[in-house]
């Protein structure tokens, strides 16, 4: 026999739909799967909880998860690192890396197929990874190892298809490297999802690479240098580009409060909107965890400061904050309501990589996974496919900075 029908009712609910919309209701969960989403107060005999007004919105979902906790994903369980982001309230997350060496890619592949194929509700959904690399530019490179990038010549592009492309949800190239239309063109006709990041690239180089496909940019403001036609005259580059250019459907945007200022948050909201803002973390191996050294994938030593990584040069290499902190700041920076915001931490990014069927916003037929907010932005319940998470860990990064 079928296992008896499962419902409940969370009523007395500001819900933040995930689109910007805020409204006081109700909704129903039956079996993990939201049956209905209402205004009003539930008037039915299903089993209630009632919320007091609090705010329950979508779970979170991060598309840019390099390691966390103290844990690697090449080196440890990567189902491990989602069970611990799923106690702050990231229900969805797409795992990312940078350059590693051929045996690692391996490795990590492997490992990647086994957490994608987890259905446990008791870690958040890995939906795919994200190769952030290994199609670099050297001179952008990052807290990347420059030994480890691969040109993208088409018997590479076919070498990474390969290896990685069952795993591969959304993958990199550099505009500027020679190669990249090629790359990019050849890995969205293989259905990936292709973003640029790590490039200097003029314009109309750019402007050849998303003709070619490539279709969202990469922690955005944190690509490359400036570029001058002459002392005082700025020339575009893919940033500049990515501010006008619809063709890149989403922008990705880390509000840990160093790599990207908040005037420049700002100015990135006003000129494309929060429809096309993707909150991403680039959290670390010390993601979640205090102020110490960690050693990158790629080998590249780093320590972690006051919520980013940094290799022992002092350069800037990744984040070190959890999206829970990240969409606080985003509010913080910009005024804006927490219902509007909600949409850069869920269903932009649940868009963004093509799971918007299953997450990212309140409504009838999407996955119950949901989380309660109080007044001060802070996570205070949540449940993944229906069912409530008993161990909650949100925090600030100040109080693990102060552990």
């Amino acid at each position: 026999m079928p296992p008896a029908s499962t419902a409940f009712v969370l009523d007395q609910a500001t819900l933040w739909i995930g689109d910007g919309q805020s409204v006081d209701g109700h909704v129903i969960v039956r079996d993990g799967i939201l049956e209905s989403v209402a205004p009003g107060r539930y008037t039915g005999d299903l089993p209630r909880i009632a919320l007091g007004g609090a705010a329950v919105s979508p779970g979170l979902v991060d598309i840019m998860l390099c390691g966390g906790f103290n844990l690697s994903l090449l080196h440890d369980d990567p189902v491990a690192i989602a069970r611990h982001y799923l106690s702050l309230g990231v229900t969805t997350c797409q795992i990312t890396t940078g350059t590693l060496t051929d045996d690692h890619m391996v490795q990590f592949c492997e490992k990647a197929a086994v957490a994608m194929a987890y259905e446990g509700l008791d870690a958040s959904w890995i939906t795919g990874v994200y190769f952030e690399g290994p199609f670099y530019d050297p001179a952008c490179i990052g807290g990347n190892n420059a030994e480890l990038v691969w040109p993208a010549t088409p018997a590479n592009v076919q070498r990474f298809l390969d290896v990685c492309g069952t795993v591969t949800s959304m993958v990199s190239v550099s505009a500027g490297i020679e190669g990249d239309t090629y790359a990019i063109r050849t890995l969205h006709d293989a259905g990936k999802i292709v973003t640029m990041s790590h490039s200097a690239a003029a314009g109309q180089r750019v402007l050849d690479c998303i003709v070619a496909g490539a279709s969202q940019v990469g922690h955005i403001w944190n690509n490359g240098v400036p570029l001058y036609a002459e002392p005082g005259v700025h020339r575009p580059h893919m940033d500049y580009i990515a501010m006008t250019d619809d063709r890149i459907r989403f922008v990705h945007l880390i509000t840990d409060g160093t790599h990207v200022h908040p005037v420049i948050v700002n100015m990135t909201l006003r000129a494309r909107g929060i429809e096309a803002i993707c909150l991403v973390t680039d959290a670390q191996n010390r993601g979640g965890a205090p102020d110490g050294p960690f050693t990158f994938d790629s080998g590249l030593k780093a320590i972690k400061k006051n919520g980013v990584g940094r290799l022992l040069n002092g350069q800037l290499a990744g984040s070190a904050r959890l999206l829970p902190d990240d969409f606080r700041n985003f509010v913080t920076m910009t005024g804006l309501p927490p219902h509007h915001a909600i949409r850069a931490a869920t269903l932009n990014p649940a868009t963004a990589i093509g799971v918007e069927d299953r997450v990212g916003i309140l409504a009838p037929g999407k996955r119950a996974d949901l989380v309660m907010w109080d007044e001060k932005l802070r996570i205070r319940r949540i449940w993944r496919g229906g069912q409530e998470v008993q161990e909650i860990s949100d925090f600030g990064e100040v109080e693990v900075l102060n552990q």
